[in-house]
């Protein structure tokens, strides 16, 4: 599994990991597919605060993060 974190900048994310984009689009966060919010807003938005945004429970967040692949690291 790939570990990540919900609090790395999304930019950071997509370009470490750009399998996670179709995941994060399925999920509703389809910010990710225009270059230009990516590069302004991704530098700052983190997938726990856009998903507070769009109202996602976490859980089920991380659970569909898990289903493909992605481990989320718990921040101390």
């Amino acid at each position: 599994m790939t570990q990540i974190s919900l609090t790395t900048p999304v930019r950071e994310l997509v370009a470490a990991h750009p399998t996670i984009v179709p995941v994060m689009v399925d999920m509703g966060l389809d910010g990710v597919t225009d270059p230009s919010l990516l590069n302004t807003v991704g530098r700052f938005m983190t997938l726990a605060k856009g998903a507070r945004m769009k109202h996602l429970d976490l859980d089920t967040l991380v659970a569909t993060l898990a289903a493909h692949g992605f481990e989320v690291a718990t921040d101390e």
